[in-house]
């Protein structure tokens, strides 16, 4: 009896490992052609004969000179703000018109930010 189960157990062994064997492998997927990215067409036409540098670099100095007085603007707004409120009592520091400056320093800071970031 014992080499009956023996026998049956080295037979379904066998029959197993068979069947591993001769198992098909599932198929490969074949990988994706890749397809050429055509670069979209630049906004502004160059000529061949001149890079571009001067449309560019007036536009870069008009930014600049943009830049520049934003500046002072803000500088000089600051400065009168700075000058009142060192003659207004603290108690009164909160008017309106205080109010209006900040809103307008507040503005030429941003477009200052604007004018840096691009």
């Amino acid at each position: 009896m014992l080499d009956t189960r023996r026998a049956f157990l080295q037979n379904l062994a066998g029959v197993s490992s068979a069947f591993l064997l001769f198992q098909t492998q599932p198929p490969i997927p074949t990988p994706r052609r890749r397809t050429p990215v055509n670069p979209p067409e630049p906004a502004e036409k160059q000529d061949a004969e001149q890079p571009g540098s001067a449309p560019r670099s007036a536009q870069l100095h008009a930014q600049e000179k943009e830049f520049r007085s934003t500046m002072d603007q803000l500088f000089v707004r600051v400065r009168d703000l700075k000058l009142q409120l060192d003659r207004i009592p603290t108690a009164e520091i909160f008017s309106v018109a205080v109010f209006k400056q900040t809103q307008e320093i507040e503005k030429l800071a941003k477009r200052l930010k604007n004018y840096a970031r691009a």
